[in-house]
């Protein structure tokens, strides 16, 4: 019994959301094309006078007009199922998710290091050979480098090998 009105407090609360925002877009929309007020009964009555005198509809404009007067129950209540489908909490919070989503986007699309250039200053006047030469030999590697680490790893399994040699030995 709980889950039946869980289900139907769910069924009106997610019609009332979908139904405010489908008649408002639509609202807006007939007036700003059409210039009609689709919550105003004179305009319904209008438009019933207009058919009972034998109205044409001849250009595309009216066209357009009737598809959308026709489809506007069709589209309420497809959203409306469309809306069912969806969780109440991504419906209720979704603007905090799509934030969410907008600021991952936007700094997933900055680079990922930050070089600072220019920063400093160098006491002496470079020129742009001078400069490029440093740069390049910082970022080369070190001859002693490279000698130290093949040493430490030599050294270390040498050790490790004696080690072994002399626990089978002795024991």
């Amino acid at each position: 019994m709980l889950k039946k009105i869980k289900r139907f407090l769910r069924f009106c609360f997610i019609g009332a959301v979908w139904s405010a925002l489908y008649f408002g877009v639509v609202y807006f929309v007939m007036k700003w094309i059409w210039k009609f007020n689709i919550f105003n009964p004179k305009y319904w009555k209008t438009i019933s006078k207009f058919w009972q005198e034998g109205g044409v509809i001849d250009s595309a404009g009216e066209y357009f007009f009737v598809i959308m007067v026709l489809m506007m129950p069709i589209l309420w209540i497809w959203g409306w199922r469309k809306a069912m489908k969806v969780s109440i909490v991504k419906i209720v919070f979704f603007p905090i998710f799509w934030y969410n989503d907008y600021q991952e986007r936007k700094y997933a699309q900055a680079p990922k290091a930050i070089t600072l250039k220019n920063m400093g200053s160098k006491i002496g006047k470079q020129s742009p050979q001078q400069s490029m030469e440093d740069m390049i030999a910082s970022r080369m590697p070190k001859e002693k480098e490279k000698k130290d680490l093949n040493s430490s790893k030599i050294r270390s399994s040498f050790e490790e090998k004696s080690r072994s040699f002399h626990e089978k030995a002795g024991g």
